[in-house]
């Protein structure tokens, strides 16, 4: 099978977000993962590298948007 692992940077290192994702959809800011079972996750981020041969998904978070 084809299924990646969402790792986020963060400060202190790197963290398993999903495991065992079939799908990636943008929607503006946010990023949509789904697993096969049809789980999802919603990351406010981008994406910085996807390693097809690890099956690795490389995300940095976006910070929050200051409210007005």
């Amino acid at each position: 099978m084809c299924e990646a692992t969402v790792l986020v940077t963060a400060a202190d290192g790197e963290h398993v977000l999903m495991r065992d994702v079939m799908q990636v959809r943008p929607e503006g800011d946010v990023l949509v993962f789904a697993s096969l079972l049809g789980e999802q996750k919603l990351v406010r981020g981008r994406i910085d590298k996807i390693d097809l041969l690890k099956h690795r998904i490389y995300v940095t978070p976006l910070p929050e948007p200051a409210e007005a």
